[in-house]
Parts: C-alpha cells; sequence; structure tokens
C-alpha cells in the first residue's frame, strides 16, 4: 500500500525539502543569506511577504522607512522556520491590521497551526517512508492476526444489565441475536418452575 501511495513521487527527497523548510530561518539562512552567500531563497520570499503586509498597513511609509521595517521583521521572525514564516505572513494580509506593529503577533499567531500541521506532514512522510523500506525488505515475516477477543458466553451476557447489553451490541461486542439467546436460555415457564 506504501508503495502504490508513492507511485511517482521522490519521498526522501520530499522528506528533505520539508526537514530545509521546518529548520529555523536563521539558522537556514543566517543574516538571510543561502549557501551560495546570495539573498536566501525563503528569507527573500518574507521580505516580500512583509512588504505586502507594509503596503496594506501603511501604504504612505517612506521607502526608507518600509525597508528598515522589512529588515527587522526578517530577523525578528527569523527564529520560525521559513516554509512556516512566509505560510504565516501570507495568512495574515487576509486579516485586518491597523498598525505595523501588530503583524510580528499576527505572523506568530498564525504560525502555530501552520508548524503544526508541517510537523504532522513531516511525520507522516517519515512514516511512509519506514514502510516503503520495510515492503521492500525480502523474507519479512507476515504478520501474525491479532487475536480476536473471545466471545461472551450465555451466562456472561444474561449477567449483563439490559444498558450494558444495549452497549455490547451498539458498539459490536455482541449481536442482538446473541442476547435474545442468553435471555431465552434463562427463561423457564411457571409450570415447570413449581
Amino acid at each position: 500500500m506504501a508503495l502504490a501511495q508513492s507511485e511517482g513521487v521522490d519521498v526522501p527527497a520530499l522528506i528533505e525539502s520539508y526537514e530545509r523548510g521546518l529548520v529555523a530561518l536563521k539558522e537556514a539562512e543566517p543574516k538571510g543569506l543561502g549557501a551560495s552567500g546570495k539573498p536566501g531563497k525563503l528569507s527573500s520570499g518574507l521580505a516580500d511577504d512583509l512588504a505586502l503586509l507594509c503596503t496594506k498597513i501603511a501604504p504612505t511609509i517612506a521607502v526608507e522607512q518600509a525597508d528598515a521595517w522589512n529588515k527587522v521583521m526578517v530577523t525578528a521572525l527569523s527564529d520560525l522556520p521559513g516554509r512556516v514564516a512566509r505560510e504565516a505572513a501570507q495568512a495574515a494580509l487576509h486579516t485586518p491590521m491597523r498598525f505595523l506593529n501588530e503583524v510580528e503577533g499576527v505572523i506568530r499567531e498564525k504560525a502555530v497551526p501552520i508548524g503544526y500541521r508541517h510537523s504532522m506532514a513531516l511525520r507522516r512522510l517519515r512514516e511512509l517512508e519506514a514502510a516503503i523500506r520495510r515492503a521492500l525488505e525480502p523474507d519479512q515475516p507476515a504478520l501474525a492476526a491479532p487475536n480476536p477477543e473471545p466471545e461472551l458466553t450465555v451466562e456472561q451476557i444474561r449477567a449483563l444489565t439490559p444498558e450494558l447489553r444495549s452497549i455490547g451490541v451498539k458498539i459490536g461486542a455482541i449481536t442482538q441475536d446473541q442476547v435474545a439467546h442468553a435471555i431465552r436460555s434463562n427463561y423457564v415457564p411457571h409450570e415447570e418452575a413449581a
């Protein structure tokens, strides 16, 4: 199943890409620079996202002030993973704000569920990779079938309260036929009892 789900997808490369995107921006791109010494892709992208926010909130701000604010904000948000910071900044564009000093708080608030979602995706990718690795290993013993729950005896069903019998039927632990059989087998006509 894992092999079928991953057909045509380079799962290890996808995991590596996710891992890079989930490293704090200041570690992935120190001082906003990538490995080549040029401006980093995530830092530059975050700066572009922040420029949009700045223009939305303060359209009349001077270019020098906007550039300075932008640099400060990229640095302030550099403790967030780059991918998460960018998505949060893009989501913040749709949040009403009156002042530039609100931007960092809104981005950090939006970053929490985004970071969680990306962490879960990375965990699932790692599980998929492990399942693929297991599927490709030769001569793996088949998994033993789980031990089925033992069936309740007529006496045990009869000993249950009507409420517990009802719950047992609802969860599939017993059937309505088993309940009816247990109750019938406990019935003793009055003539025979005397």
